[in-house]
């Protein structure tokens, strides 16, 4: 397991904090706003079909809890991402000066490195939910990440933008993709593999079997 701090450098910034996540805040006030537009046209409509302003008023207070609700259900899901970069990073739409870091939050709180690989989930039998691991042959456990038995959307996004993040963090530090490194590796021995065959295939002599039976005979 990698090392671990309890605390977030001061030179990291959250996921939600990053320019490429200023959308999402935009989309939440946009979205909140339009929230009390919506419950202020429902009242003044209701009104106007001579329901009682009581009424017509807990009908608006009710969608505006709705939605609000939704709204920051949905924006929480996003500003709960488990990552976090420096200035380096290309989520910070910058040139870089230097090298570029990403860190992940586990389940305790605490912030990782998550290394060098691309990372995926699996089970925790004992304390339920999913450890987070490399996606290497042998699986090496980071911790513990998620406290949720299921694998649901958000787990699911999660995990694709700490992803993206080790990619583009390895794209600015020049660090080979281990990825790309394997299927070039493959496509290598298949050609040897291939190269081979071919050999093998012109030391053979090839006869039709009418040849062959004739030269029985002899």
């Amino acid at each position: 397991m990698e090392d671990d701090v309890k605390r977030l450098p001061a030179d990291m910034l959250p996921f939600i904090a990053t320019p490429v996540a200023q959308p999402l805040v935009k989309g939440r006030n946009v979205a909140l706003a339009g929230s009390v537009v919506v419950a202020t046209v429902l009242f003044l409509l209701l009104r106007q079909f001579a329901l009682s302003t009581a009424l017509a008023a807990g009908c608006a207070i009710l969608t505006l809890g709705l939605n609000l609700t939704v709204v920051i259900m949905r924006f929480n899901a996003h500003a709960a991402t488990p990552l976090a970069v420096n200035l380096n990073h290309p989520f910070m739409n910058s040139e870089p000066m230097g090298e570029a870091k990403v860190l992940v939050r586990m389940s305790n709180g605490s912030w990782i490195e998550p290394g060098e690989h691309r990372v995926r989930t699996v089970p925790e039998e004992l304390l339920g939910g999913h450890n987070l691991v490399q996606d290497t042959d042998d699986y090496p456990i980071l911790g513990h990440f998620v406290a949720k038995s299921e694998k649901g959307p958000t787990l699911a996004r999660h995990l694709a933008l700490i992803n993206q993040a080790i990619a583009l963090r390895d794209a600015v530090n020049d660090v080979p993709d281990p990825i790309e490194g394997a299927r070039s590796r493959e496509k290598q021995e298949t050609g040897l593999l291939d190269r081979s065959w071919l050999e093998e295939e012109t030391e053979v002599e090839v006869e039709s079997p009418l040849v062959s039976f004739f030269r029985g005979k002899d």
